[in-house]
């Protein structure tokens, strides 16, 4: 690129080749930890540039194709595995959904069609609010996405940071117990997940599938906010949510009966805002921003198409690429040019 190529202080005759980068990348691979404390320094710094970053984080994974024939009986890149993914979390054309890791062709399970690919993950935590990336961990293609949800927010929040994340938004694969407490407890953190409505997960005349108590008629209880550590439900008939008909009243106030659940005992059902609350969806809307992230750090940062071979090397490019979002929004954010945050073409 013309532009760059001058900012580096190359004249057209002495562009270094291709065999000069990747020489330089082999160094550099060895210098890892430097290029992560160049991404914390970045991410401290817009915290003090930009209000609120790190309030609202969203979590994902994202495919790394490797450079590599994974239908090999022996791969030349030897840290790369198969991964799968839902077919509908990519954009990808058909051809790459229809090999498998034995070449069987699309792979049909009872609820949805998989997309595999050989390679890796990049795991990433963005700001949902300025589509930035805060964290990411990269992985071979098979590490589960759930597994690596506490070391992703041990490196977004660390120790002594007092900018706290208010809610962590994730998708319905990062549904478990551990992760729901793990934001909860540790970060006290609204817990912005999915739950996975499996059949028999209601627990009758207890609560539905999504967490919401039910009363004894079978009527949905209506959120009344948060009490502390404590999430307040009223009598929907006093409320003139529904009509009960059960032969003892719950209740002889005019106020109806009132129920508080405990959001610490489980905070996967009952998690800090509940799932069928305004509040719960508008949260969870944000979650298309690492989406966003992941398609720019794939399609303008060169992720998308990676000739490195070995999971160290493509680290350093990954790291790379997430440096220079940073950096250009560092260099906006300084200029009070927010509007152009996410700009990396100028």
């Amino acid at each position: 690129d013309k532009d760059v190529r001058m900012a580096c202080g190359f004249s057209k005759g002495n562009m270094p080749g291709e065999y000069a980068l990747r020489r330089f990348l082999k160094k550099l691979v060895k210098h890892q930890k430097l290029l992560e404390e160049c991404f914390a320094g970045l991410v401290e710094r817009l915290r003090e540039l930009l209000p609120g970053f790190g309030a609202k984080l969203a979590v994902d994974s994202t495919d790394i194709k490797a450079h590599s024939n994974g239908h090999r009986k022996t791969p030349s890149d030897v840290d790369a595995r198969w991964g799968a993914k839902g077919a509908g979390h990519h954009a990808e054309p058909a051809p790459y959904l229809i090999r498998g890791p034995k070449g069987e062709g699309k792979h049909q399970s009872k609820k949805r069609e998989l997309y595999w690919w050989f390679g890796y993950k990049l795991h990433l935590v963005v700001d949902a609010v300025y589509e930035l990336p805060v964290s990411f961990i990269v992985t071979p293609a098979n590490e589960s996405d759930t597994t690596q949800t506490k070391a992703l927010l041990k490196k977004a929040v660390p120790e002594g940071c007092k900018a706290k994340p208010q809610a962590v938004i994730m998708d319905k694969g990062y549904d478990s117990q551990d992760n729901y407490r793990s934001v909860f407890s540790e970060y006290g953190a609204a817990p912005i997940i999915p739950i996975r409505e499996r059949e028999g997960a209601e627990l009758p005349d207890i609560c539905n599938a999504k967490g919401t108590p039910t009363c004894s008629c079978g009527l949905n209880m209506v959120f009344w906010g948060r009490d502390g550590k404590y999430l307040k439900y009223r009598c929907p008939q006093a409320l003139g949510k529904g009509v009960c008909r059960s032969r003892f009243p719950c209740s002889g106030s005019s106020y109806g009966y009132v129920l508080k659940l405990s959001i610490a005992q489980d905070p996967r059902r009952h998690p800090p805002v509940p799932r069928e609350t305004k509040k719960w969806g508008r949260l969870y809307k944000l979650r298309s921003a690492v989406e966003r992230v992941n398609s720019r750090v794939k399609g303008l940062l060169g992720l998308g198409h990676v000739t490195l071979r070995g999971i160290a090397k493509v680290t350093a490019r990954s790291v790379l690429s997430l440096l220079v979002m940073l950096a250009a929004a560092v260099g906006m954010a300084e200029r009070h040019r927010l509007k152009e945050l996410r700009s990396l073409i100028t």
